[in-house]
């Protein structure tokens, strides 16, 4: 999916979150870790399996600890944001949020802690700068989804996606017709370090240009925290969408969007390094 439709058991909680009024955000820190990134089997398979060539080669990767948020930024969170520093150039009109007394909010009828959305990737940047950290590397994201299991689908496990475990398109129906509220799926639909929404709800801005895996490397070496081409036209999105298919909520997913797209169905979460 290219966004172009609008201009636009490893667990522990950090014991010194980064707290900014208006914007608290639980994290978790991951250790360093070496894994496999992209899809595990070596070729493509036949029509209708659950791979994309862009997923491949899977190469080695080695990455420094860090610590991510549990779940995607929430509009509250948006709205202290753009309170505090961001209002006239990161607000935009079709964000859920309200002028009012002086102030944004979320808008009244939005239910509490849905995911922020029509936010670019630029506005992604400047909310986790401001919290102190920033977007998590695409190697990051994918460690954070699904662990040291090179062969993991989905962030909860193997098991076929079903509503219990992420807001997406079943194929049949959409789970829900709007974002939810972030952590709704439970430990259902946790990833294999504990967060929430790593598929489905909306799909998330990580730092990385997009481009295709590089093969170049010699067999058995390692990319040391890799951060993606040093320049593109698009960004990775990673995650998936609530209307989005399984395809599209597997860990070694990969879509992208111009930097400056805005969609209902993407947002972001943060990281920082330890």
């Amino acid at each position: 999916m290219i966004l172009s439709f609008l201009p636009w058991g490893l667990l522990a909680c950090v014991s010194d979150p980064v707290w900014v009024p208006g914007a608290p955000a639980e994290q978790v820190e991951i250790p360093a870790a070496s894994f496999e990134l992209g899809h595990p089997d070596a070729e493509p398979g036949d029509y209708g399996q659950r791979w994309k060539v862009n997923e491949m080669p899977a190469h080695a990767v080695s990455l420094s600890g860090f610590a991510v948020d549990v779940t995607e930024v929430t509009v509250e969170a948006w709205a202290g944001f753009l309170n505090a520093v961001g209002g006239e150039v990161h607000h935009h009109p079709l964000q859920p949020v309200t002028w009012k007394d002086g102030s944004f909010a979320a808008h009244a009828d939005l239910p509490e802690h849905t995911p922020a959305r029509y936010v670019s990737w630029h506005n992604a940047v400047a909310f986790c700068g401001w919290v102190g950290g920033r977007l998590p590397t695409e190697a990051m994201w994918e460690l954070a989804a699904k662990g040291t299991e090179a062969d993991r689908r989905w962030p909860w496990g193997d098991t076929e996606p079903t509503c219990a475990e992420a807001v997406h398109f079943t194929d049949r129906t959409l789970c829900a017709d709007t974002p939810q509220p972030v952590g709704s799926r439970g430990e259902a639909g946790r990833s294999a370090f504990g967060l929430d929404d790593m598929g489905g709800n909306v799909a998330e801005w990580v730092g990385d240009w997009y481009g295709d895996y590089d093969d170049s490397d010699p067999e058995g070496s390692e990319q040391l925290d890799p951060t993606g081409p040093e320049e593109g036209t698009w960004k990775v999105l990673r995650g998936g969408g609530f209307r989005e298919g399984q395809k599209s909520i597997r860990v070694t997913a990969r879509n992208m969007g111009p930097p400056e797209a805005r969609s209902e169905g993407v947002g972001f979460r943060c990281a920082r390094g330890l």
